[in-house]
């Protein structure tokens, strides 16, 4: 997931319940549906020609913006016309997968590439129904804090070493009571609000991982019911740690922007952040920022994962040419190599080692570090309903709302939708 990656929920309950069928493709061509910047559409294009040079099957690239992806993909699934490889965005996986519009795609990808994927990367491309990947991918996500060294200092806060060494709750809530007291701080804390909370994903993506940590979750994983987990005692005291903060007045408001750490004026101390804003904040503030590992709510950080992967269409006429290709770009070294100078999150070992701001101490190597802490978001069909109701939920949480009433309202919602659709068999079958 990264901020390019964001996606409405409502758009997502178009695919739920849409029949899919085949892109006409030749057999000696496949056709790619995608999204990404233009740095990631030239790479994209120079990989595949490379390709068409080795291998002799031509590839047709359907370049689509991001924000009509969505809703272009769920037209090419009304229409029967769904084309052979397509982008997705990894808490979607679940949903294409149970309705039978992506298909597996380990029969197709070189176990050696599988082996080489990191455990979140796995974590990212994995159907719970049947544990296998539905897609795979070179790259993934990660949130943590970029923090402005010169402000930690001054209030004397420890700078963890390790996600193993994170602050603890009370620790970080603490060093953000003083730095609201530094007269340059205007707001100690930004949760990249500008980026919107209710009714986005990055207000999912962004903080759900804090329940987790907490020893609770969005929903409970084994029966899939959201009651009782959502709205438990430990997810209750999660919550009031950001209320405070929101109510306190520490938090960037959404009016602000999103550059109150690294402007000139610096007013923000801390961010919590995605990998993708590395380069930004290194730009603007050099070694003043530095990277930590988002806090430790009681039971071990915990942090996200999942960005754009890539699966192929359960009625490609040309799976195995598609699996071909997913195994030239994931080991298309000129290809990664642009990527890393993007600081692309890497998703594959052998990636991670040519991708020298993740490898280095003093950047982000806790951010890489993470990898191995992430918690996937619920891979469920009805994970468009929870993100929605989670989302909203802890909006009104930040502006002084009952946190209990809150998140069972939200755990109802979600209950409610996988009531109404049976279960989404097979999840919730023993």
């Amino acid at each position: 997931m990264k901020k390019l990656g964001l996606v409405a929920a409502a758009v997502l309950a178009a695919f739920t319940f849409v029949g899919c069928g085949g892109k006409k493709s030749s057999s000696d061509s496949i056709s790619i549906m995608f999204q990404g910047s233009d740095l990631e559409q030239s790479a994209l294009k120079d990989c595949a020609e490379r390709f068409t040079e080795k291998t002799g099957i031509k590839v047709e690239l359907m370049y689509t913006p991001h924000d009509s992806y969505t809703s272009k993909l769920a037209s090419f699934i009304k229409n029967k016309n769904v084309p052979d490889i397509i982008s997705i965005d990894g808490p979607v996986l679940a949903n294409l997968a149970w309705s039978g519009v992506i298909q597996s795609v380990e029969p197709y990808i070189d176990p050696a590439i599988i082996k080489d994927m990191t455990p979140s990367n796995v974590a990212q491309c994995t159907y719970p129904a049947d544990n296998k990947l539905y897609a795979i991918s070179y790259a993934d996500s990660t949130v943590l804090l970029y923090c402005n060294k010169t402000y930690l200092n001054k209030v004397g806060a420890r700078i963890p070493t390790s996600v193993e060494d994170a602050w603890t709750a009370e620790e970080f809530d603490d060093i953000l009571t003083k730095l609201a007291a530094l007269p340059e701080v205007t707001w100690p804390l930004d949760l990249m609000w500008s980026w919107n909370i209710a009714g986005s994903e990055w207000g999912t993506y962004g903080f759900y991982e804090t329940l987790a940590s907490g020893g609770s979750d969005i929903i409970n994983r084994d029966t899939w019911v959201a009651e009782g987990t959502l709205n438990s005692d430990a997810s209750v005291n999660v919550m009031k740690y950001f209320q405070k903060w929101g109510t306190n007045g520490w938090i960037v408001p959404k009016s602000a922007g999103e550059n109150t750490l690294y402007n000139d004026k610096r007013q923000t101390a801390i961010a919590w952040n995605g990998n993708w804003n590395y380069l930004t904040c290194e730009a603007a503030m050099g070694d003043e920022v530095i990277a930590l590992p988002l806090p430790n709510f009681g039971q071990g950080t915990r942090t996200p994962n999942a960005t754009w992967i890539w699966g192929i269409s359960a009625t490609s006429k040309n799976p195995d040419k598609a699996g071909q290709f997913l195994n030239y770009m994931m080991t298309d070294t000129t290809f990664l190599d642009v990527q890393e100078t993007n600081a692309c999150y890497p998703a594959l070992n052998k990636f991670a080692e040519r991708c020298e701001v993740y490898m280095d101490p003093t950047k982000m190597a806790i951010a890489y570090e993470q990898s191995n802490y992430a918690i996937s978001r619920p891979n469920h069909p009805a994970y468009p309903t929870i993100t929605l109701a989670f989302s909203d939920a802890f909006e009104a949480i930040l502006n002084g709302a009952d946190i209990k009433t809150e998140l069972t309202k939200a755990a109802a919602k979600i209950d409610e939708d996988i009531k109404d659709n049976d279960g989404y068999p097979p999840f919730g079958k023993k």
